[in-house]
């Protein structure tokens, strides 16, 4: 465990936990009173007289057709389960890894989160220095653009030099050269049951390690039913789920999980995750959870069940995420704040609960919730989401926003926001089999959904292509990010930006 990033001792107060968020000046801030009426006087009677029927009788028609003739998202989500471009591989056709030219290749550099993490690869480890790397899309001139704004952003001239791929994940010709010389493909290229079928495919075939940020959980499922045994062939370890959603929370849960077996001998039984979040939304994102809305992958059988040998695990997690407002007291100074859902916890206890399995853990209870300073700001909060959702449920809604609301795939929230308005921290309050209780606070400082992912999807990738004989895992295979990078990658985070202190306090029994 990374000694130089916790604190272990009895006398550590959540205060102290907390002092990196509190030393940043970083809160999450209050709605106004405009914003209030806003949302009780306008968005309110709109949200219950047009967008909510609306989507009622969209989805009630949907369950009719259904029961007459296949949807068209059935027929595509069988289509995915049997989706193999056929491209054939042989063990000789495989570079060993140590001897690939390229430690990390960025795929989606063009969009809003793939140009970050490029960013982030220059501005943290140079061009072609400690880290061999490359960019990866479908248009020249497009690549060519990143490199000449991150050239003049970071002062950097060397990023001109930087190597391009020209890849079309639509077809299959292209593939190779994306995948075989490269340790690891770090990909921001979503949605990514649209576009990330081929690259798990030919990683998976080429012993390529694979990093992604997708929160499409059923889709990660699908992928893993089809390239399971191909990926454990090769040695490719293929992670999902490798930014904002759900690196934070999966790590954190992690950790308090061995440190109380390590130093408690005790198993977590009980943790719950206070989540302090100001971020915003992007095209992309919103764009992938409209895919997510419309159910298009489906697997029948769920892999995130089994362990690492691929037994059945049978110590099921279980959930208590809330479903409305509610009071509470902040852990870390005593103040009254309101809870409400967070939206990304649905994908988050998958994670959570995948790590569980694969390290055979026991039984867990895991809540989390989303933190709001009054009452006025956790209710604009929770029912601007509402409506959110309910209008992306059906396409009439859908369209309006995303043509005249929401930013565009390639749109996002400023730089200027992303460093000084948006942060993440996540406290977890956990309790050990025997009363021990345990607390974590992971700080991340800066836009999470965002410049924060991108550095976090790309540190998965460091850790794979850099330190793959120090992964608490060995061997290929579909695994969560904190059973298959563990210390390596809170290591690799701490030293990037993020802080993340920890304490146990023994039952008095």
């Amino acid at each position: 465990m990374s000694k130089a990033s916790l604190v272990s001792t009895d006398a550590a107060t959540t205060s102290d936990l907390h002092f990196p968020v509190d030393r940043d000046g970083k809160q999450v801030k209050t709605a106004s009173n405009v914003s209030f009426l806003t949302t009780v006087g306008i968005m309110l009677p709109l949200w219950a007289t047009i967008v909510l029927p609306i989507s009622l009788v969209y989805h009630m028609g949907r369950a009719v057709i259904k029961t007459v003739l296949p949807t068209k998202e059935e027929e595509e989500a069988v289509s995915v389960l049997t989706i193999d471009s056929g491209y054939q591989v042989s063990d000789a056709d495989i570079i060993p890894r140590p001897q690939r030219k390229y430690d990390v290749v960025v795929l989606g550099a063009t969009g809003f989160t793939g140009k970050l993490a490029a960013r982030h690869l220059a501005k943290t480890y140079g061009v072609n220095k400690t880290v061999k790397w490359a960019i990866a899309g479908r248009s020249q001139s497009k690549l060519d653009k990143v490199k000449q704004e991150l050239a003049k952003e970071l002062a950097l001239d060397d990023i001109l030099q930087l190597d391009t791929m020209i890849v079309d994940t639509s077809i299959a010709s292209t593939m190779p050269k994306l995948v075989r010389d490269t340790r690891t493909v770090v990909t921001t290229a979503g949605p990514f049951c649209q576009y990330g079928n081929a690259v798990v495919e030919f990683c998976a075939k080429f012993g390529t390690h694979y990093a992604d940020i997708t929160a499409e959980t059923d889709w990660v499922r699908t992928m893993m039913l089809k390239w399971q045994d191909t990926a454990r062939h090769s040695g490719a370890k293929i992670l999902s789920l490798c930014g904002n959603d759900s690196v934070p929370w999966d790590l954190t849960v992690y950790q308090m999980t061995r440190k109380l077996e390590e130093e408690a001998k005790e198993d977590l039984v009980q943790v719950t995750c206070i989540d302090e979040f100001a971020s915003s939304v992007s095209g992309g994102t919103v764009l992938s959870i409209g895919l997510v809305i419309d159910g298009k992958v489906a697997p029948v059988t769920d892999p995130f069940r089994n362990t690492a040998s691929g037994s059945v695990h049978t110590e099921v997690m279980s959930d208590k995420l809330p479903m409305g407002i509610f009071g509470c007291i902040a852990p870390w100074n005593g103040k009254k704040v309101y809870g409400s859902p967070f939206l990304m916890s649905l994908v988050n206890k998958q994670a959570v609960s995948w790590t569980q399995a694969l390290r055979g853990g026991k039984a867990l209870e895991y809540a989390e919730f989303k933190v709001s300073p009054d009452f006025k700001t956790a209710f604009v909060d929770y029912f601007q989401l509402i409506v959110f959702l309910t209008a992306m449920m059906n396409p009439i809604t859908r369209y309006l926003l995303q043509s005249y609301v929401l930013p565009k795939p390639g749109e996002g929230p400023s730089m200027k926001d992303m460093e000084e308005n948006h942060f993440l921290s996540v406290n977890a309050q956990g309790v050990g089999s025997k009363g021990t209780k345990a607390e974590a606070v992971m700080y991340f400082p800066e836009c999470p959904g965002y410049l924060d992912t991108a550095r976090m999807v790309t540190e998965c990738g460091l850790s794979l292509a850099l330190q793959e004989n120090q992964l608490p895992s060995q061997g290929g295979g579909f695994f969560s990010p904190a059973y298959a990078l563990g210390d390596v990658l809170l290591k690799r985070l701490t030293d990037t930006g993020t802080s993340f202190n920890m304490k146990l306090t023994k039952s008095k029994k």
